[in-house]
């Protein structure tokens, strides 16, 4: 009856007729949807909540369940989230929007345990990586804290002698963030307080013998340290004696391990510590052997900048610097009790990663991020027959972000309106002209049957 009215529907319209009556191509609706309800805004202007228990619930409904009335905007989400890239910077997100502080009130906390536990949630998303033309593996971070940077070939003509790995700092991951070889370079050698050590790891994949193999690596080293030329004859020796200790040979597996730092190269072989040959300056020299322009292994200088310039990684480096630092400060004061992590700040450099998303059908951008801290997870579009009628934009918390895992999770999360997501948002962006009553019905039509309460709180 007419004293039915729907509260959706009629601030849909007020909204509309405040404009002329005519939702007009570019007209923008936006539909937050809470456990209260859902607040109707167009153009901007917030016109009012329908506030009835269920409401918000069904208006996700509409766009995530099994009937969505746009497809392609359940497919955005998952294409968007569903990659270990965007995978590893939900979960950075959510970890960093996680604040001990606020939850307990409390000026003391254990920010030891906070900051670990970002660092764990930081880590899970890095990736081992398997060197293409030797398939070998290379774990994502050695036992010491020190990270994979990149997986590389070492040949000799057309024979594959080894496959190599760099490991380093988060300073010298945020190097290669900035798709700089220079500034790899540079970094991997700095030997500073924040970046004392690089590693290289080496894997056989040829056989070679003691002499043979640390000649050939010495060879490498002589032209680029400046040091005495006695000092690459103690770096070969620890080289022959660890491959003297398992049979003269370094067959097919054998492992290398040479950490370089400002005091020299210690060197390891199939995990047994050798011994380091420590002179001044040959740390910075193997390094160049593999990072400068004249790089024995080309591949592994590639596989550096690639895998640390991409969205997804740059944000992962970052994260780590910034607990490293906050790690850092705790420990020049003397103290046992660590600084808090800059929360804020990290979350703000992970943000910067994020992109918009322009919808395909109907080329309208969605922005990354409402005012108001709710995050893009994908853009589609409403088309009845052959007309676009809306392009649809879904926003909602880190929370949902890290709940891409298949439609049904999606759909789940993102109408739980828990303490972790209060809030689930829909932006609408007309790419066809309707009438007030048009739009309005039309829209209160696809809440109406997955809505369990009254029906006077959704149509007239």
């Amino acid at each position: 009856s007419a004293s039915d009215v729907s509260v959706l529907e009629s601030l849909i319209i007020e909204g509309v007729n405040k404009k002329g009556g005519q939702a007009t191509k570019g007209t923008t609706f936006r539909f937050d949807c809470s456990e209260e309800g859902v607040t109707v805004s167009v153009d901007g202007s917030v016109q009012g909540a329908a506030n009835f228990a269920g409401l918000g619930s069904a208006f996700v409904d509409v766009f995530l369940d099994d009937d969505a009335v746009s497809p392609t905007l359940v497919s955005s989400c998952m294409d968007t989230w569903s990659n270990s890239q965007a995978k590893a910077t939900a979960a950075s997100l959510l970890e960093l929007g996680d604040d001990p502080f606020d939850a307990t009130g409390s000026e003391e906390q254990d920010d030891e345990g906070s900051s670990s536990s970002l660092q764990n949630a930081v880590e899970s998303n890095m990736k081992s990586i398997q060197e293409y033309a030797t398939s070998v593996t290379f774990a994502p971070k050695l036992e010491d804290g020190l990270y994979l940077a990149g997986a590389g070939v070492r040949k000799k003509s057309i024979v594959k002698v080894y496959a190599v790995a760099m490991y380093s700092s988060p300073i010298v991951l945020q190097a290669l963030s900035r798709e700089s070889t220079s500034g790899m370079r540079n970094a991997a050698k700095s030997f500073s307080p924040a970046s004392p050590s690089t590693t290289f790891v080496l894997e056989m994949t040829y056989s070679a013998g003691a002499e043979k193999i640390a000649g050939a690596i010495g060879e490498s080293v002589k032209p680029r340290h400046s040091g005495d030329p006695s000092d690459i004859g103690r770096l070969e020796s620890l080289i022959v004696e660890g491959v003297n200790a398992i049979g003269g040979q370094a067959t097919k597996g054998t492992t290398f391990r040479f950490d370089c730092s400002e005091e020299g190269v210690t060197v390891s072989v199939n995990g047994s510590e050798q011994g380091m040959a420590a002179f001044e300056g040959l740390g910075s020299a193997f390094v160049d052997v593999f990072m400068d322009d004249n790089s024995v292994s080309p591949t592994l200088k590639d596989s550096c900048v690639s895998t640390w310039s991409s969205s997804g990684n740059k944000s992962i480096a970052a994260s780590l610097v910034e607990l490293g630092s906050a790690s850092n400060q705790g420990d020049s004061k003397g103290g046992t009790t660590q600084h808090k992590p800059d929360n804020a700040a990290m979350r703000k450099k992970v943000e910067s990663q994020l992109n918009p998303i322009q919808e395909y059908a109907t080329s309208v951008k969605f922005n990354p991020k409402l005012e108001d801290g709710l995050y893009l997870v994908g853009a589609g579009v409403r088309k009845k027959s052959v007309v676009k009628v809306y392009a649809v934009a879904l926003y909602s918390s880190a929370s949902v972000l890290n709940s891409v895992s298949s439609p049904a999770a999606l759909h789940t999360a993102a109408r739980s309106f828990d303490v972790s997501t209060p809030l689930t948002s829909f932006v609408l962006e007309m790419t066809y002209s309707a009438s007030a009553e048009k739009i309005g019905g039309a829209i209160a039509d696809s809440v109406k049957p997955r809505y369990s309460d009254s029906a006077s709180d959704v149509s007239v």
